[in-house]
């Protein structure tokens, strides 16, 4: 019958009491600029605690006619007085790479202090300096990586959806990676490659977040075309929340089992990838819809009135 029909312009009952996203998203503005701005104090007042990756050192390659064990081999050199050093195995386990800070005094020296600390029948196959100059190439192109990565994530919402879209992936995508950032500067846990690999792989996961809900969005705008832009965003973030809040749990219990179980080796990257999963999905409930009003323009199917009062009153806030 007639008043079967589906109103067009009018949720449908489950859609019809959507959370008061828009009407939040000044709080989560004033987070995210918090955020920035500690960020920006700490790595501009003490920066980041860099790792061997970044710094240079001494790399010794030690053999030995049974397998190495990294955790073994890490406490060893960390009682010879040592703290800081990276150990990591080849594809033959009976050699390992050790990697320490710069010291004072001959390599050879040092080599030898290493040999003392791992027991007899250990073998120095080689010692040699690690300069700055390549370690500064490291960071150089992790950092362009990162650019890159966001350039691309920007390029790629640009294409498949509006520029408006675009700029907002761009700049919360950022915001995320430079949370990241913050972190580290501010508890100085030692910044590696792999806190960089962390970096990129929580650029990828917020994206796929944030596409989820743009193109419900832009579902959203082709099927209501009356509701104003803000009811429209309350109405696609509600709907995709339980999908966004599983997935953020799902991955954070693999992090968070990678944080207390995987070892000093694995607890940084585990560390921002736990983090990065928090900024990020805050980031594209508070952060990354929001922006589609406060950004200049006017995106595609997007109602021009503003009237709120001419929506369908069962279209609530």
């Amino acid at each position: 019958m007639w008043w079967d029909k589906p109103n067009p312009n009018k949720p449908p009952a489950k859609e019809r009491e959507p959370l008061p996203f828009m009407k939040w998203r000044g709080f989560g503005y004033l987070i995210s600029i918090l955020i920035i701005v500690v960020t920006t104090i700490s790595l501009a007042t003490q920066g980041l605690n860099m790792g061997l990756d970044f710094t240079g050192g001494v790399q010794i390659e030690a053999s030995r006619a049974t397998p190495f064990d990294a955790a073994v081999v890490r406490q060893q050199i960390a009682d010879a007085g040592f703290e800081e050093c990276s150990c990591t195995t080849t594809s033959d386990p009976t050699i390992m790479l050790i990697r320490i800070p710069a010291q004072e005094g001959d390599i050879d020296a040092v080599a030898r202090r290493i040999t003392d600390a791992l027991g007899e029948g250990v073998t120095i196959r080689g010692a040699s300096a690690v300069s700055g100059k390549v370690s500064d190439e490291l960071l150089q192109g992790g950092l362009i990586a990162c650019l890159f990565a966001l350039v691309a994530i920007a390029a790629y919402i640009w294409f498949r959806f509006e520029s408006k879209f675009g700029w907002a992936a761009f700049i919360t995508t950022f915001h995320d990676v430079y949370a990241i950032l913050g972190l580290f500067s501010l508890t100085q846990m030692t910044f590696d490659l792999t806190i960089v690999a962390g970096a990129l792989t929580l650029a990828g996961y917020s994206i796929n977040d944030k596409v989820v809900v743009f193109d419900r969005i832009r579902e959203m705008l082709k099927k209501y075309k009356k509701l104003p832009l803000p009811r429209i965003i309350d109405i696609s973030i509600t709907a995709t929340l339980s999908r966004t809040l599983i997935t953020s749990l799902a991955t954070m219990m693999a992090g968070g089992a990678m944080l207390f179980l995987g070892g000093p080796v694995l607890f940084g990257f585990a560390a921002s990838i736990c983090f990065g999963i928090i900024i990020g999905t805050y980031s594209s409930i508070f952060v990354a819809a929001p922006l589609l009003i406060s950004l200049p323009g006017r995106i595609p199917g997007q109602r021009v009135e503003k009237a709120e009062d001419e929506a369908p009153a069962g279209a609530a806030t």
